[in-house]
């Protein structure tokens, strides 16, 4: 095996990665996980603990369970969701999720944040998947009430946080809610999430990357018009690949026109390496730094029907690149979240968000291996 294959990675993963993180990355004092570790491999308990990273962590070891990766993943999934439930919601008195809270329990950032509420919603659908408690169903229709209720905007999707909105709106958060709701209707007992499916895909086609563009911006003012630096996140233009292949094959709807233009664009925001950069400038100027879950969502592009035929190794070199720059320089299990193009490292923790991007790379992947004509751009 090489890097470049989905085994050595799930190798990785079963015997480095998951032991590590369900160990020093999982607080059992307090049965909730560890925002980050040190480069040493030890964890940071005392750095507040964001909503959005217990969620994406029991999404992670469901995953990990669900496919045989983890003994014991399930029983900890469950344990955390609990915690996570226990702590976040409904915290001072009003619907909604906590953003952050310490080690002790006590709220840090009281916000309701929609980016971390799309987690959550993906979270409790890996919990139902594990064990279908009614209270898991009962959550997320309390969830999405709330969403609906405090924090719907008028001009379409949600306000970014609450209760004060703040400015600029993301695509960021509705694309992860498509994420969320794809995995909701696709779980058994969660409800029909067709209709929520579609207005996430409309804000796409009307907003975030309407049909006179290749580009997708990220920021936005109130009415959804496009501020700040013109430039795109290759990353999210895989990922909206991979989650638009995902809605085809629920829906029966043709997006191959749509994923045409995000991979076009999406392929400019690969370097040298093979590395996937933060941002490119519509002048074509590369940011000099890339990051581990950029590489992940260019594994899951390249590993659908129409990213397979535009690049039918994309899903080896993608995996490749992503562990010699970012996993073969760490201690065993970690990573580096962020290096320069120079192969810098540029944070001095490890952070436990990023085994989400990995974990659900590695599911998709798996499940679609095939062989599609080769398409050139």
């Amino acid at each position: 095996m090489t890097p470049g294959d989905p085994a050595w990675w799930i190798d990785w993963l079963s015997t480095r990665a998951l032991p590590l993180w369900s160990t020093a990355g999982f607080d059992a004092e307090t049965a909730s996980f560890v925002e980050r570790l040190a480069l040493d491999g030890s964890p940071q308990l005392d750095v507040p603990r964001r909503l959005m990273v217990q969620a994406r962590q029991v999404h992670a070891f469901a995953t990990a369970a669900r496919n045989g990766w983890l003994a014991g993943g399930e029983e900890l999934a469950l344990c955390a969701g609990e915690t996570m439930i226990a702590r976040y919601h409904a915290r001072g008195g009003t619907e909604g999720w906590a953003f952050s809270i310490d080690r002790s329990g006590a709220v840090v950032d009281g916000r309701r944040d929609l980016y971390a509420h799309a987690f959550v919603l993906l979270a409790l659908s890996a919990l139902v998947r594990i064990d279908a408690k009614p209270r898991y169903g009962e959550l997320i229709h309390r969830t999405m009430a709330f969403l609906d209720r405090e924090m719907a905007h008028p001009a379409g999707g949600y306000v970014e946080q609450w209760p004060v909105a703040v400015l600029p709106r993301r695509q960021n958060p509705h694309m992860h809610l498509l994420e969320a709701f794809l995995s909701l209707q696709e779980t058994a007992g969660c409800g029909d999430f067709r209709a929520r499916i579609a207005t996430m895909v409309d804000l796409m086609d009307r907003h975030f990357c309407p049909a006179d563009r290749s580009d997708l911006r990220e920021y936005y003012d109130d009415d959804w018009a496009a501020v700040g630096e013109p430039r795109f996140e290759p990353g999210h233009h895989f990922e909206w690949v991979w989650l638009l292949t995902r809605y085809a094959g629920s829906s029966g709807i043709a997006v191959e026109d749509r994923i045409d233009r995000l991979m076009r664009t999406a392929l400019r925001g690969l370097d040298a390496c093979g590395r996937v950069v933060e941002h490119v400038g519509v002048d074509g100027t590369a940011a000099p730094t890339c990051r581990l879950w950029a590489a992940m969502e260019a594994a899951k592009a390249f590993a659908t029907p129409q990213g397979r035929a535009v690049r039918p190794t994309g899903v080896s070199d993608a995996l490749a690149a992503g562990w010699h720059a970012f996993c073969r320089p760490s201690f065993p299990g970690g990573w580096w979240d962020r290096v320069a193009t120079t192969g810098v490292m540029l944070d001095a923790y490890v952070p436990a968000s990023s085994l989400y991007h990995i974990c659900t790379a590695l599911e998709f992947v798996g499940k679609n291996r095939c062989v599609a004509v080769q398409r050139q751009y």
